[in-house]
């Protein structure tokens, strides 16, 4: 039996069984292996549940669509309800590199770090970051700025290969579920920051993830700054959160600013007033916290094809 570490990596799906396989892959060869791997696949139909009902090292939850959210509160239960020390999050398009966990267990300890990000780095272009960190968007200098403690303090990417420990979720709780998908992340950090959490990013542990893709409008050329542009179908999910976050962390200025922004960009310079309504009515909603009810309710389960799974 390969040495285990008291972590329950949790890793959360949708439709992508090829990159899934490459993540749980990576996830068990690392030395040391978590000792529990939880997979949440949100309703996958492109052959995902079958091959996992055949992996029988795998926690698998299968539960309808909620949003990476969603999957990731019930990894999250199940991961503390395991008593393991740590929970290793990641979603399937990403996948740690050789000797990541040992890594971040290292500077956890080294640190007092009670999440403990990998470096993030674009699948694309290794020697790039996949998301902007402290700064920077090259790897060797975020290296560099990391200097000889490896670790950059305050700042990680959310949840690219992140080490959590548990009592992170005994005193700020699980991720808000609602969020669905598009913010729900960085409300969790930003939660934990506030309720005085140690953060950092262990520079020498490497998360391989595709590069973040710009939606990024500049206003009037950028004199104004820039909007976010986003498909109509999950623009309500992200500007929802957005008015969230921007209520509850981001001070006064933020809310006034933001609309005068959006009213700009859409009442100006796209012409398109419907358009601002909807941004406008998602915005407070979330400012207001007024979720719908639908994206409150309990994920709904599904069966594991061919397969009985333990319960936590």
């Amino acid at each position: 039996m390969p040495h285990t570490a008291p972590v329950a990596a949790a890793i959360v799906t949708f439709n992508r069984l090829a990159l899934l396989r490459a993540c749980v892959e990576a996830v068990r060869a690392q030395k040391p292996r978590p000792a529990r791997i939880i997979v949440v696949d949100s309703g996958s139909t492109d052959g995902t549940a079958e091959w996992l009902a055949a992996q029988p090292d795998l926690d698998v939850v299968r539960q309808r669509n909620c949003g990476s959210a969603g999957a990731y509160h019930t990894a999250f239960a199940r991961a503390v309800a395991s008593d393991l020390l740590w929970t290793w999050a990641m979603d399937d398009d990403g996948h740690p590199q050789p000797g990541a966990l040992a890594e971040l267990l290292h500077q956890a300890e080294a640190h007092r770090l009670d999440i403990t990000g990998a470096m993030v780095v674009a699948a694309q272009a290794p020697d790039e970051l996949a998301f902007r960190l402290a700064g920077h968007t090259r790897a060797d200098a975020a290296v560099a700025a990391a200097g000889d403690g490896g670790v950059l303090l305050g700042d990680v990417c959310p949840f690219n290969g992140t080490l959590i420990h548990r009592r992170v979720f005994e005193v700020i709780g699980n991720i808000k579920r609602e969020m669905f998908i598009w913010g729900d992340e960085w409300e969790f950090g930003l939660r934990a920051r506030r309720a005085g959490m140690r953060l950092g990013t262990a520079v020498h542990a490497r998360h391989v993830h595709p590069r973040a893709q710009s939606r990024r409008v500049d206003l009037f050329g950028g004199w104004l700054g820039w909007v976010e542009e986003l498909p109509e179908a999950r623009a309500s999910y992200y500007f929802r959160n957005m008015g969230y976050i921007h209520g509850r962390y981001e001070g006064k200025a933020a809310v006034p600013k933001t609309l005068v922004k959006y009213g700009l960009y859409h009442l100006l310079a796209r012409r398109d007033p419907a358009a601002f309504r909807r941004f406008a009515g998602w915005y407070l909603s979330g400012l207001l916290d007024r979720y719908p009810e639908e994206l409150k309710a309990p994920p709904v389960p599904l069966p594991l094809p061919g397969a009985k799974r333990r319960s936590a």
